[in-house]
């Protein structure tokens, strides 16, 4: 008799499963996410008064500062408790930056600026922060904390630098007390850099996801209804990747039982592929999704059954699922 073992799975672009047969767990990787709020950009701690800040909107819409609360504080020497704190005003459209300057920096510096305040600015030992309201955004440094005179080294510290921040960073730092090294988010130019400030790049759309296993069907009850399904970036090429069925019941387990290419996705990210009737076996199966498959159909990749790969034949594992029929066979 024929059961039905059918799995569903959300559309999601991070999912996990135990491989039954094979004890191997794969997580397919996640994509960079597109920010949802503002963040610092550039930072100078230049000299004189050669000090601004710029603040990036990478969430897609146009935000209104003032409306939004939004606001920046500065804590000096080593302070719990903030010593200048700056309203913003003005509106930053999606993709653009506003530029917060100390109101005596050069004349480079105020052709980009947004917004100028003339009280005492920060020095490199001085926390900087972002917040919305009372919430925290970003911080530069460390609340709290007095370095000395520093954070960072050499050209990516916050003392008589530029910094700006790396194109992979896609949102801000919201806890002001852990340890702050520059070096891990931004780059570091020399004193009064500022041929950058007024603009940023953030690579932050995503890119193409690896795909998924979204829903399968085996052996359904009454007429046999088989397929796989996969999900991913929408209209993507997935042909670099196969959906592999490996035996696990005791007998032939780790033989590749069925070699299942893959195409381009619809507009939703899936990609169907109807199987013929009793394609996947009524029993112990999992599936692999691998990418670049340079086997074949009846390889044994268990060649001594002891629920551990001997033969790998892809560059990786990007996602699996698996149905234990409970030795059944």
């Amino acid at each position: 008799m024929h059961r039905v073992q059918r799995v569903r799975r959300l559309a999601a672009l991070v999912s996990a499963a135990a491989v039954a047969a094979i004890g191997t767990v794969v997580a397919a990787p996640a994509v960079a996410a597109a920010p949802t709020e503002l963040f610092f950009s550039e930072y100078i701690e230049g000299s004189s008064n050669n000090k601004a800040l710029e603040i990036f909107n990478g969430t897609g819409a146009a935000v209104d500062l003032a409306a939004g609360g939004y606001n920046v504080q500065m804590f000096f020497n080593g302070s719990g408790s903030a010593g200048l704190t700056i309203d913003l005003t003005g509106t930053v459209a999606s993709g653009d930056v506003f530029v917060l300057a100390q109101s005596a920096a050069s004349a480079a510096i105020l052709a980009q600026a947004d917004q100028t305040n003339g009280a005492g600015w920060f020095n490199g030992d001085d926390a900087v922060v972002l917040r919305k309201g009372t919430t925290v955004l970003d911080v530069i440094g460390q609340i709290g904390f007095d370095p000395g005179s520093q954070w960072g080294s050499d050209l990516t510290s916050t003392a008589d630098n530029t910094l700006q921040r790396k194109s992979t960073v896609c949102a801000g730092d919201a806890d002001g007390t852990d340890a702050f090294d520059p070096s891990v988010e931004w780059e570091g130019f020399a004193t009064d850099t500022f041929d950058g400030l007024g603009a940023h790049t953030a690579d932050c759309s995503g890119g193409t996801a690896a795909p998924v296993i979204n829903e399968f069907s085996a052996s359904t009850t009454g007429t046999d209804v088989e397929y796989v399904e996969i999900f991913g970036s929408p209209s993507t090429d997935y042909s670099a990747y196969t959906m592999l069925e490996i035996e696990g019941d005791t007998t032939g387990a780790g033989v590749v039982d069925e070699v299942i290419p893959l195409g381009t996705t619809d507009t939703n990210g899936l990609y169907l592929v109807n199987l013929a009737a009793n394609a996947l076996e009524n029993g112990t199966i999992s599936l692999l999704l691998v990418k670049d498959f340079t086997g074949a159909l009846g390889n044994d990749l268990d060649t001594d059954n002891d629920g551990v790969f001997d033969v790998v034949p892809w560059a990786e594992i990007v996602d699996s699922i698996a149905v234990d029929d409970g030795g059944a066979g």
